[in-house]
């Protein structure tokens, strides 16, 4: 059930209620009532009483802290090698050392973030899948530090590619 109100009903309803109301022309060229508390206030990141005791090189340095790039969460640090972009430097280091086996002829290609379904509308992305030069899948590599082998989705995830498709996730 929805309430419906004539302008006058509204503007009672406001003045009752203590809020001002508005009037903001709308394209038709009739005024429309909209109350105040509605409108989003903007927020700027620095206060006005930080900016009333402040100078202005405090507030430039407050706004710089509050542009600069955030901390990842387990402190990895992207890197990129030979134009390719990766997660961290394990995840770097991983991957040159397969593409020495490529060279050396002992595996045809890397591939990079293979995406595999899994049940439930789950998606598991691998790091690296190798493939090897009779092009059979010779193993799925993750790169993973201590803290992130512990996190369950991850577990529940290793375990579903165990289950569902039998292929071993090897956590490097």
């Amino acid at each position: 059930m929805a309430l419906r109100m004539t302008e006058e009903e509204y503007a009672e309803f406001q003045r009752r209620h203590k809020q001002r109301i508005v009037q903001k022309p709308d394209y038709s060229g009739r005024a429309q009532a909209a109350p105040t508390c509605c409108q989003p206030a903007r927020a700027s990141g620095v206060s006005v009483a930080d900016m009333a005791s402040a100078d202005v090189g405090d507030i430039a340095a407050a706004m710089a802290r509050k542009n600069a790039p955030k901390r990842q969460k387990y402190g990895n640090k992207r890197v990129e090698i030979d134009g390719i972009k990766f997660d961290s430097q394990h995840e770097a280091n991983i991957y040159q050392e397969l593409m020495l086996r490529v060279r050396a002829g002992e595996l045809k290609t890397v591939c990079r973030q293979v995406k595999f379904d899994l049940p439930g509308g789950i998606v598991y992305v691998a790091d690296f899948v190798t493939i090897r030069p009779d092009f059979s899948i010779e193993g799925v590599y993750d790169a993973k530090s201590p803290a992130t082998k512990q996190n369950r989705v991850y577990i529940n995830k290793k375990k579903q590619m165990k289950a569902c498709w039998g292929i071993e996730i090897q956590e490097v």
